[in-house]
């Protein structure tokens, strides 16, 4: 669909660009939380992820709609702490099929953080020795250490 821009016809990028790889990205944390859980636990984890994604996306599609329309926009900051929260994959999922949140560098570099962050609470919850209070109520066991991973020299950096 074409529209005019400055008095020129621009091409309007398509809904959804970019996300292919964005379901692949996500797809492939879900796998790997798979290869690493327990399949009860796996579940469990999967469904907090999916439940906090799921509200973030919905989030991110309001606002947007409220973009559009000029009404009342949600907080970039309750965005960034659902995403630091687990809802990073319905986000990144939710900036390609909504085309928002693209652009703005300052917002996309405190979103890689947020994921960045997320991810090793993650790897601390699952791999260190000081995370078992937390891994008990959460009632997720500890996971095969660093050695049997091939990774033990990240052991000291999370212990």
């Amino acid at each position: 669909m074409d529209f005019k821009a400055s008095g020129r016809t621009a091409r309007r990028p398509k809904k959804g660009k970019g996300l292919f790889p964005a379901l692949l990205m996500v797809a492939a944390f879900f796998v790997s939380l798979l290869a690493v859980m327990p399949p009860h636990e796996w579940w469990r984890m999967a469904g907090v992820y999916g439940l906090v994604s799921l509200l973030t996306f919905v989030l991110y599609g309001l606002d947007k709609r409220a973009a559009r329309r000029g009404a009342w926009r949600t907080a970039e900051a309750r965005l960034h702490f659902f995403e630091l929260c687990g809802g990073w994959p319905g986000a990144l999922l939710a900036q390609r099929m909504f085309r928002h949140k693209t652009r703005k560098v300052p917002f996309l570099v405190v979103f890689a953080f947020a994921v960045i962050a997320n991810l090793a609470a993650l790897g601390w919850l699952l791999y260190a020795d000081a995370g078992e209070a937390l891994r008990h109520l959460l009632g997720v066991s500890q996971v095969a250490g660093f050695q049997a991973a091939g990774l033990g020299w990240c052991h000291s950096l999370i212990s």
